[in-house]
């Protein structure tokens, strides 16, 4: 074969795999991809998948769109992340009991009273917190080693505005004085309706319902308000509709 006849056949090799690759080269009527318009793409895409079965459309789909599919996912769920972390910082908790020796499992329905007494029952966004994660020794003289840690973290803080628990545990609490003047608090008509007193720290009252609703089998019920307190105002609210119940 003449080196003229050589020149020739791999031009034409040339020129066919051209043609292989992007038509565009020889028909210029044909775009290369890179040039469409996005419109153009989306029709042809179209085209695509209306040769393709179901199965094969998912397929091609899952491989091509794959990004795209976890981006939506991904911003549908920080869409909800976002309401949630939104509608929870609009929570306020105004008014949190920490009650010694509970067995209560529901403490709803006070919770709703004490809402009531607050004049708040209508608002989602006013919490009543009833924490019974506070026990004691078998003499109900001193919290157990868990709920030590827990009782300073939440004095310490200012998460807990009542207490309730034995008088025993609060003559060992009281030593460092940490509770609130209640005849300052609630003055002082209203603190001798609850009767004699050993100190003005604390109330003693023997009532029932209120013992069942705090799920405690100790009488009397002692109840202080910590000098910590956040809302010592609500707090006082709640404790001198008790004095009914004395």
């Amino acid at each position: 074969m003449t080196e003229k006849n050589q020149d020739t056949n791999q031009r034409e090799k040339r020129v066919e795999q051209t043609e292989q690759h992007d038509e565009s080269v020889l028909n210029p009527e044909i775009k290369n991809e890179t040039d469409l318009s996005k419109k153009e793409r989306r029709l042809i895409e179209k085209e695509k998948l209306k040769g393709m079965g179901f199965g094969k459309k998912l397929e091609y789909i899952w491989m091509y769109y794959k990004p795209a599919i976890f981006g939506v996912i991904a911003a549908i769920a920080l869409a909800f992340a976002a309401k949630d972390y939104y509608e929870n910082a609009k929570i306020q908790t105004v008014m949190a009991v920490s009650v010694v020796n509970s067995l209560a499992g529901d403490t709803d329905t006070l919770e709703q009273e004490i809402k009531d007494v607050l004049g708040c029952s209508d608002d989602k966004y006013s919490r009543v917190e009833i924490g019974v994660n506070l026990t004691t020794d078998s003499e109900q003289k001193e919290f157990d080693y868990t709920a030590q840690m827990a009782y300073v973290t939440q004095v310490q803080t200012g998460s807990i505005d009542v207490m309730v628990m034995p008088e025993s545990l609060y003559q060992t609490l009281n030593e460092n004085q940490p509770f609130a003047d209640l005849e300052e608090l609630l003055g002082e008509d209203t603190f001798q309706s609850f009767g004699e007193q050993t100190d003005k720290t604390h109330i003693s009252i023997t009532d029932s319902k209120l013992a069942e609703e705090l799920g405690v089998a100790y009488e009397p019920m002692c109840i202080v308000i910590p000098y910590s307190s956040k809302n010592q105002e609500n707090a006082v609210k709640w404790v001198q509709t008790l004095t009914d119940q004395n």
